[in-house]
């Protein structure tokens, strides 16, 4: 369904790891995320945007799932109403001793998912032990009704455990290393009537996961809010989507960007990019199959959520690559180009199929990846489209390519900027068909960006410091002749609100963080461990809006929304047309 952007909505980001609720059990859920749901709908707020919500690896990271379609289980609400055959009885035995500490503001992934799989597998045994359970049939249903993802996930994941949750198929037994013969290999285990127990448990959490999903999103159209979820452009290398479809992918290179100073967090990304791992497309078979995985990954993804987000939309034009993958990176940290050359057989870090260099191949890459994103928005056309076009190198065809196809792009306004003059590019000139937002979950808050500029002001180069913050000012339509506050108060804090909300872009956005002017992080590329996808917020979402200083900026954020009619017209939230 084509966006009107006539119809200027606003909307708030929110990862739904990150949110609290009453009895949670050290993470954000599916019951906290109903919860965000109500917040948004007393709030005027149209569009709920959030992180994948997809079934992670060791590093947690919703870019990186073992799956592009199962769920992630630490994201499920643990009540006996909510999961069949849970009991309160299971809940005070194991929950007591998990050592989960609620007030954290840290999420332990190893607490909270051990004690989730504990409890969902004793769920299970109590409803499979329930003959005459009256969801027998909706269980059945499911797997009928999702066969055709589900058999080859649940026997990875199976496979996965089986070698101590190493989801990494290369290293595993030669039989295993796909799903047909992997398949054989179950028919004559030994221990099969084990393996296949842990199977239609996998399939059970699947379907909780589901089911709970499924009731956020009543809720979300109950209330008039529209969910909006995200569809990476990458899949793990290391996931049962590429150990099943191994013919879709070309393993030969690894997905990244392109050195960038930005996001330069150490020397080998300095020097050579980013590199993520992730497969590249083989886009030939893929269209020879009519891209029938695309497009159960697409509506799928509409099973939770209303709209969605491409992630790095810039993959399906052209795609930056290493021809080698991430764990060999140390082997070319400190290469000459001729040297790693030498080692790879003659290939380097490139763009794939080509770069936009020359014409012709811009003029290809367009096309090609117009074709493929049209198959995307042709499955679903009930729903509204996003794409992530940033980047150091975004190619002038992107975004026109993009409008064309219906779909709305991104407007980053202190990121874009006039380059003979290096002043912001004016808020009143960003395109309608956009969504207009400050930061996304892999960028500092603005809190803490304003901050920054304070501090090169103050520092030893202030005089560009001084002139960086004047440009900030006429950005926002201040004095800029005026001294600005040293700190992020709260009337800044309007002024920012208040310019975004008024620009002409269709949706505007404000990450939780942004909403409530606080300087948390949910990420930062480049980095692992306790720096990304642990953050939670400080309180529920219910206490910040009774909070003395949070509840002022909530209403705020309310108040700016009426004031510059983002207000939904619509019943069901984002209106498409």
């Amino acid at each position: 369904m084509p966006i009107n952007p006539e119809n200027k909505l606003a909307g708030v980001l929110i990862p739904a790891f990150a949110l609290r609720r009453e009895g949670d059990l050290g993470i954000g859920d599916t019951l906290a995320m109903k919860d965000a749901v109500d917040f948004c709908a007393r709030n005027k707020i149209a569009v709920l945007q959030t992180l994948p919500i997809n079934e992670t690896s060791g590093d947690n990271s919703p870019y990186n799932a073992i799956s592009s379609i199962s769920l992630e289980p630490c994201l499920l609400t643990l009540m006996p109403d909510m999961v069949p055959g849970l009991t309160e009885e299971h809940l005070a035995s194991e929950v007591p001793n998990s050592g989960i500490d609620g007030s954290n503001h840290r999420i332990d992934y190893d607490k909270v998912r051990a004690l989730k799989l504990k409890l969902l597998k004793l769920a299970y045994d109590g409803f499979v032990a329930d003959k005459n359970h009256p969801l027998k049939s909706g269980f059945d249903e499911f797997k009928a009704h999702h066969k055709q993802w589900l058999e080859p996930y649940s026997l990875f994941k199976t496979i996965m455990n089986e070698h101590f949750g190493n989801p990494c198929w290369t290293q595993w037994e030669k039989e295993l290393q796909t799903f047909e013969s992997a398949e054989k290999w179950l028919l004559k285990h030994e221990e099969r009537a084990r393996l296949e127990e842990q199977r239609d448990f996998l399939k059970y959490v699947q379907w909780v996961a589901y089911q709970q999903w499924g009731e956020v999103r009543k809720n979300a159209e109950k209330q008039g809010v529209r969910l909006m979820g995200d569809i990476p452009f990458g899949v793990s290398r290391y996931s049962a989507d590429v150990w099943s479809h191994q013919s879709l992918f070309d393993l030969k290179w690894a997905g990244g960007a392109p050195p960038e100073p930005v996001f330069a967090s150490d020397e080998f990304t300095k020097k050579w990019g980013q590199n993520w791992g992730v497969p590249i497309y083989d886009w030939k078979a893929n269209a020879k199959e009519k891209f029938s995985w695309w497009k159960q990954r697409v509506l799928r993804n509409l099973d939770h959520f209303h709209d969605y987000r491409i992630d790095h939309v810039l993959g399906f034009f052209r795609v930056y690559a290493f021809p080698w993958i991430p764990e060999r990176n140390h082997e070319f940290l400190e290469l000459t180009e001729e040297e790693a050359e030498e080692l790879t057989g003659g290939l380097l870090p490139q763009f794939l199929p080509r770069s936009d260099e020359e014409e012709e191949d811009a003029e290809q890459n367009c096309e090609e990846g117009s074709r493929i994103l049209k198959v995307l928005g042709d499955t679903a056309s009930d729903c509204n489209i996003v794409a992530e076009d940033l980047g150091i190198i975004v190619p002038e065809y992107l975004r026109p390519a993009l409008h064309e196809l219906g779909m709305a792009g991104f407007a980053i306004p202190i990121f874009e900027r006039i380059e003979e003059t290096r002043e912001f590019k004016p808020m009143g000139e960003h395109h309608p068909l956009s969504l207009a937002t400050y930061a996304t979950h892999d960028h500092q808050p603005i809190a803490a960006y304003y901050q920054g500029l304070v501090e090169w002001w103050h520092g030893e180069d202030g005089e560009e410091g001084w002139k960086e913050v004047q440009r900030l000012l006429r950005l926002l339509d201040m004095d800029d002749e005026e001294e600005p506050p040293k700190e992020f108060t709260d009337e800044l804090h309007q002024i920012f609100i208040e310019r975004l909300f008024e620009s002409p872009c269709w949706l505007a956005v404000f990450m939780i963080t942004d909403l409530l002017a606080t300087t948390q992080r949910f990420n930062q590329p480049g980095m692992s461990g306790e720096a990304c996808w642990t953050e939670r917020l400080a309180m529920r979402l219910s206490d910040f809006e009774a909070d003395p200083v949070f509840g002022p900026r909530i209403q705020r954020y309310r108040d700016a929304i009426v004031s510059t009619n983002r207000v939904s017209k619509t019943p069901t939230g984002v209106s498409g047309g």
